[in-house]
């Protein structure tokens, strides 16, 4: 720990929502210049704390210091105003508005470009917000509308913004990362992490993230979370991704190896894709799936996957070529049309598309598929909590209360209920999966993997989009890389082993 005077020190949080502990007793300090990464599983209070740190919940007892002075954030602008600010997973930018309006949003009237009466001076709101810029090492236009920016490059102007307002005791603001990376593709991670380490310069950095490898390289001590306790407080040099496994979940990492399903000589595709093309987004693509296989697929930002796999599920028009289930050719393809073929789809925007605000774990859960939770089409509640609790218990999902709104769940346990969504339908084909480890921890990861395996055991075909290259190899029966709308590679991990290098060649 530095013996400097702490940018932020949390003593003795605590908070509770009703019944549920969700902070209990935790204290921390960050140094000036450190990089400190904040794990643990879903559902383990770093949402919360954030929250606290931020101003946006208001602890039940404990105090916070900011350099060395003693704070009570009332709201978010408080903490802005203190020197404290975020970086959300979701992005918060004004995409109508230039950088220099975003990275300048905080700033108070009189303050750097903006006038007293609340006017932009532009020559001055740009020259600021070009030296905001360059303290974080960015060349970025200020006049450059947000929108026309690249995701990495919107995330820099979101760090730009939380450092923009400095500490009212002049001390070094504090820059928190709420899973920076999880959205970007691996070239755009890389250029991230190279741009957080010069954070180390002009402020402190919280990193949150799931990705362990990630935290071992960018950060100088690990913060680790469970049950609503911080367990640990280790440097990196002194700690494996292993012990970190072991502390946020509570048990070993163990590996679950699957036995890649070989294509038999009369095996008939669940689905064929012929010619397939949406005009800008994807064309003249074509492939096979089979049941009890996984085909990964891979590519770059603006590949055409994401749009490709919506398709697939009747989410989004494709303008010509085909889509056959079972060698039949689809026509009108829409989304209930897909669940009624068998068709599953977990979208990459769980939150938006995957579940429904206001119902509660359980009617999430068995929306689509009540099965066994009806007779005659008459719902029959008993049935359908058993079916929910048997998933529940499954899955690992925390809380364990299938009658909680699904919205109140952390994301990862989100996920899984998700995910359990189409798994419970008997007659299931096909699953397409757009990123659905994106946000997990990597103990939901495992849980999340194994009934993908056990989908594919079952016979299920099924279509992944994943996160990392290393997912996609490891899942895989089948990888197809896309590249500019188009298939660029097609390898069957049966009898081929491409290296993570082979796919990125083709995939750039």
């Amino acid at each position: 720990m530095t013996e400097q005077t702490p940018v932020i020190a949390l003593r003795d949080i605590r908070i509770s929502f009703g019944a549920v502990a969700a902070v209990k007793g935790v204290s921390l300090e960050i140094g000036p210049g450190e990089v400190v990464g904040l794990i643990g599983e879903n559902g383990a209070g770093k949402s919360t704390l954030l929250k606290i740190m931020t101003g946006i919940h208001q602890p039940d007892a404990g105090t916070i210091e900011v350099n060395g002075a003693p704070v009570r954030f009332r709201g978010p602008r408080d903490a802005i105003a203190a020197g404290v600010g975020v970086v959300h997973q979701e992005q918060s930018l004004f995409t109508n508005l230039t950088v220099a309006e975003n990275v300048e949003m905080n700033t108070k009237p009189g303050k750097g470009g903006v006038g007293r009466a609340g006017f932009y001076r532009w020559g001055r709101l740009n020259k600021d917000a070009a030296e905001t810029l360059a303290k974080i090492g960015s060349q970025l236009d200020p006049r450059t509308k947000v929108g026309d920016l690249s995701f990495v490059d919107r995330q820099m102007v979101e760090i730009a913004r939380a450092i923009r307002v400095q500490t009212r005791s002049g001390g070094q603001p504090l820059v928190i990362l709420d899973e920076p990376t999880s959205v970007l593709e691996r070239t755009e991670t890389a250029i991230l992490e190279r741009e957080i380490g010069k954070l180390r310069d002009v402020g402190s950095v919280i990193f949150v993230s799931h990705r362990l490898d990630e935290v071992m390289r960018i950060c100088d001590r690990v913060l680790v979370m469970r049950d609503g306790e911080l367990i640990a407080d280790r440097p990196v040099a002194d700690v494996t991704e292993a012990e970190l496994f072991r502390l946020m979940v509570g048990r070993e990492a163990h590996a679950e190896a699957r036995e890649r399903q070989a294509l038999g000589v009369d095996d008939r595709p669940v689905l064929e894709v012929r010619g397939l093309g949406r005009r800008g987004e994807y064309d003249d693509v074509s492939f096979e799936v089979h049941a009890g296989r996984l085909t990964a697929i891979v590519g770059t930002s603006g590949s055409g996957r994401e749009s490709l796999s919506r398709a697939l599920f009747g989410a989004e028009v494709f303008d010509r070529g085909q889509i056959l289930i079972d060698g039949v050719a689809v026509k009108n393809w829409t989304i209930p049309h897909a669940v009624k073929a068998g068709v599953g789809y977990v979208p990459a925007e769980r939150r938006v598309e995957g579940m429904v605000g206001g119902l509660s774990a359980a009617e999430n859960l068995t929306l689509t598929h009540p099965g066994d939770s009806t007779t005659g089409g008459i719902l029959r509640p008993g049935r359908r909590n058993r079916t929910s609790q048997e998933w529940f218990d499954a899955l690992e999902v925390r809380p364990n209360d299938i009658s909680l709104e699904l919205e109140r769940f952390s994301g990862g346990n989100q996920q899984k209920v998700v995910m359990a969504k189409w798994l419970t339908a008997s007659d299931l084909k096909m699953l397409v999966l757009d990123h659905p480890l994106r946000g997990l921890d990597p103990g939901a990861a495992q849980i999340v993997n194994a009934q993908i395996r056990r989908a594919c055991e079952n016979g299920t075909a099924v279509i992944l989009l994943a996160d990392t290259l290393e997912e996609a190899l490891e899942m895989g029966d089948e990888i197809i890389v896309m590249r500019d709308g188009r298939t660029a590679a097609r390898y069957d991990l049966v009898t081929e082993d491409p290296s993570t290098l082979d796919l990125l060649e083709r995939m750039l």
